[in-house]
């Protein structure tokens, strides 16, 4: 059932955002289980998760972004939001496919991330 109420979808996109406040990068797809398996690793900069900065959500939808550090020799193919900022750590909340991204050297990888609940 969808949610009718713009208040409403406002609220659930709002608890989306709190629940899973870092962002992960990943080289397949880490599956549904919260698990963290195929994450990116290593690099100089080191890779790391980060913290989504979510603005406020509106028209039932918030958007969050972030700026990855990424090794060389890397193919990004997922992204996925966390509970914690532990790499590896198995706090996967969501992921989704992206347009595959490959690190030829050490670069950045910068993600807009926008939820929206229905």
């Amino acid at each position: 059932m969808a949610v009718r109420n713009v208040t409403m979808r406002n609220a659930l996109a709002t608890a989306y955002g709190t629940n899973a406040p870092y962002g992960a990068c990943f080289t397949a797809d880490p599956g549904t289980a919260d698990a963290a398996t195929n994450e990116v690793t290593g690099g100089a900069p080191a890779y790391a998760r980060k913290a989504l900065s979510w603005g406020a959500a509106a028209a039932s939808a918030i958007t969050g972004s972030a700026t990855f550090d990424i090794p060389s020799g890397t193919t990004v193919t997922y992204f996925g939001v966390c509970s914690t900022n532990v790499a590896a750590a198995a706090t996967v909340r969501d992921s989704v496919a992206v347009t595959s991204q490959a690190f030829a050297s050490q670069g950045t990888y910068t993600v807009t991330a926008t939820y929206t609940q229905s």
